[in-house]
């Protein structure tokens, strides 16, 4: 499939108000995607993600929230429509990078799900300076969503990952912990770390 054949694909493809709605009440871990091979969006939860591959991820609970209250002013529809405009715009640098996502992030992204904290943010990517590919995601405690993370992987060889986690509350820094994961590594400490992390930030603050 050619790049603009895939954006024609998706130019009539609307994401609507009540698609918004419906991602709001999926709560942390919601997300709208992609089907290219339809030309269609579709709602779904992380959960429901195996990670073999990455879906081509337009838009997540975690940026419903940020969006509707900084950009929007609460104007459902509105933000429907802009976001329309952007996926169309943006739907072929979207699923290359969805093509370009390294297998390891996929299991870091279950193992943060298996710990509580499921993806609700659309992934970010780029380059460094010296060639390697960076892959930035959200996400959000599912229990206490006030609470949410910053996952930062770098890597420049296929079987090893640089990582940095970090934590925020209500978008304000908390820690990061920095971290190396290769294919037979498992999940990272930091990883593993977080839920009590979170447990001992909340006792602290609440």
């Amino acid at each position: 499939m050619s790049a603009t054949s895939l954006r024609d694909r998706f130019d009539g493809a609307q994401i609507t108000a009540t698609d918004l709605q419906t991602l709001d009440a999926h709560g942390p871990g919601g997300i709208i995607y992609a089907c290219t091979r339809s030309g269609e969006y579709a709602l779904t939860h992380t959960r429901y993600q195996p990670w073999d591959r990455s879906p081509v991820i337009v838009y997540g609970h975690g940026d419903l929230h940020r969006d509707l209250t900084r950009h929007h002013a609460g104007n459902w529809q509105d933000l429907a429509r802009a976001l329309t405009t952007q996926a169309r715009d943006e739907i072929e640098n979207w699923t290359r990078q969805a093509v370009l996502t390294p297998h390891l992030v996929g299991a870091l992204r279950r193992d943060m799900r298996r710990h509580g904290m499921p993806l609700t943010f659309r992934p970010e990517h780029g380059r460094t300076e010296d060639g390697g590919h960076w892959t930035e995601d959200g996400f959000a405690c599912a229990h206490h969503p006030r609470i949410t993370f910053n996952l930062t992987y770098i890597q420049r060889h296929w079987q090893s990952l640089l990582i940095r986690l970090e934590m925020y509350d209500r978008g304000h820094y908390v820690a990061g912990w920095p971290e190396r994961v290769t294919t037979s590594s498992g999940t990272p400490a930091c990883v593993r770390e977080a839920p009590e992390r979170i447990r001992h930030h909340l006792a602290l603050h609440d």
